[in-house]
């Protein structure tokens, strides 16, 4: 039986540790992608007040520098209901009530109860993929479940916010808060 040294044992399991982190990287890469769809699309389906939407373009905030992998970047100038999406990316709390869209990545969680109480009033269509975001007062959770994206919508922080979904969209939602 041959032996190894301490070094060369780590070395060996690094090695065959390396394919496992690169799926996983791959995998994480590819979530990040298909939440960026998601993203855009709730855009697609969401109804904000008349004066808001005087504006000339769509704005979608994030708290984070990189949000998603840096995913998020591909959004910028793309096309919603007639209006380019300029994206805010490391939004400042002064920001926030001036975003259409503000997404809080999983990494953000413990600003979570500030952010949402800043923005609580204003039309701001929240998106997170923190655990149990919706349940906490945001208006849109995303999650990973069976290796499918999912979404929980919170009906009541909508209409608090003064934000509309369409009919479509709810019924695509693994689950709708009342």
């Amino acid at each position: 039986m041959p032996k190894f040294s301490a070094p060369g044992l780590l070395a060996i399991g690094l090695l065959a540790m390396l394919p496992l982190h690169q799926q996983a990287q791959a995998d994480t890469l590819a979530e990040d992608k298909a939440k960026v769809g998601f993203i855009f699309n709730f855009t697609k389906y969401t109804e904000w007040p008349n004066s808001v939407m005087s504006e000339k373009e769509l704005r979608l905030c994030s708290l984070s520098p990189q949000p998603l992998s840096g995913r998020l970047g591909a959004l910028q100038g793309q096309q919603v209901q007639g209006r380019p999406i300029q994206l805010r990316l490391s939004a400042h709390t002064a920001e926030w009530p001036h975003c259409h869209v503000l997404f809080i990545a999983a990494e953000d969680t413990q600003r979570l109860d500030n952010v949402l109480k800043t923005i609580t009033r204003y039309p701001v269509l929240s998106i997170s993929d923190a655990p149990d975001f919706a349940e906490a007062g945001g208006i849109i959770g995303l999650h990973l479940r069976d290796g499918r994206i999912r979404f929980v919508i919170n009906q009541g922080a909508a209409r608090q916010a003064g934000i509309k979904l369409s009919s479509q969209l709810l019924k695509l939602a693994e689950k709708v808060l009342p």
